[in-house]
């Protein structure tokens, strides 16, 4: 019953998503709002996509840039300290209940409001875009191979060689999830210490490694043309962005203005928002969010 009320309400949200409803152009006056990000870049453009469209609507809109991770930020939406904070879905669910089991986003919606409840907190619309980690091969290798799901590395298993950061071969989707949901096994493993992705994208590009473990909404991707591998399995647990809010956020007219915004948004739309934070040329984040708002008819 809970899977078909979000169904019926993510349809008419997305009825009504091609721009935020402008009828009431100080709909905020009056009222403070907090909103808060973890410290990367990739986060204060959330941040700031939802800040000004809440500024726009007349909302007094401070920001907390820094607020730090889910051990630092949940005690702050708690406190009033923030209002909002970007998160990714997944990562949220298993922060605040580490018994639970959902991977998929539509599992992951049903189960975070219970797992929030007891802290007073909710989640709003989440948004098809994903901050998750991602495999990935170069197109000429994806063509080549004809290899554009993760399941389809099981006839090329060990000819392989899969780069990724420490700790990769026990997490979720390393060599026993593989073997479990796509029968991948007989690789070599080389890890790589890169922060950035640059060393990991070098030795994809270069043929040190076949396949490369890197976050979906890397600049690299679309700056290589990188072929991100489907997983229809949900190896990967969805993390889907996700605007976190505490009671005084969690009204109608701000619902009504930030979920329009996070339906819009898609993994590769906050992929270039990121390239373009990563460009020579360093535009201001809240100029990056501006345009984009103004581009999706979210802001006049």
């Amino acid at each position: 019953m809970l899977s078909a009320v979000l169904a019926i309400a993510l349809g008419s949200s997305l009825a009504a998503c091609g721009s935020a409803d402008t009828s009431d152009s100080s709909s905020g006056t009056g009222i403070e709002i907090t909103v808060g990000s973890q410290g990367t870049t990739e986060s204060e453009i959330l941040a700031s996509l939802y800040g000004q469209v809440l500024a726009d609507r007349g909302y007094t809109v401070d920001y907390n840039e820094g607020i730090g991770s889910r051990e630092s930020f949940i005690p702050a939406l708690q406190a009033g300290t923030i209002d909002i904070v970007p998160d990714t879905a997944g990562e949220l669910l298993y922060g605040v209940d580490p018994a639970a089991f959902a991977r998929s986003t539509e599992d992951i919606e049903e189960a975070l409001p219970d797992a929030l409840e007891p802290l007073d907190l909710h989640a709003l619309r989440f948004a098809p875009a994903q901050n998750a980690d991602a495999f990935v091969v170069s197109a000429e290798y994806s063509r080549g191979n004809q290899v554009t799901s993760i399941g389809d590395l099981a006839y090329l298993g060990d000819s392989i060689t899969i780069g990724a950061g420490a700790g990769f071969e026990s997490r979720r989707y390393g060599r026993a999830g593989l073997l479990s949901s796509y029968r991948v096994s007989g690789f070599t493993f080389k890890e790589i210490d890169d922060s950035a992705d640059a060393t990991t994208v070098s030795e994809l590009l270069t043929g040190a490694v076949q396949v490369a473990v890197i976050p979906s909404t890397a600049p690299s991707i679309s700056r290589n043309n990188l072929v991100v591998l489907s997983d229809p399995n949900n190896l990967i647990t969805a993390q889907n962005i996700v605007p976190v809010v505490n009671g005084h956020a969690n009204t109608a007219d701000v619902q009504r203005l930030i979920n329009p915004v996070s339906i819009a948004l898609t993994t590769a739309e906050l992929r270039q928002l990121n390239e373009r934070a990563s460009s020579s040329t360093y535009p201001a984040v809240d100029r990056i969010a501006r345009e984009w708002l103004v581009k999706n008819d979210f802001l006049g």
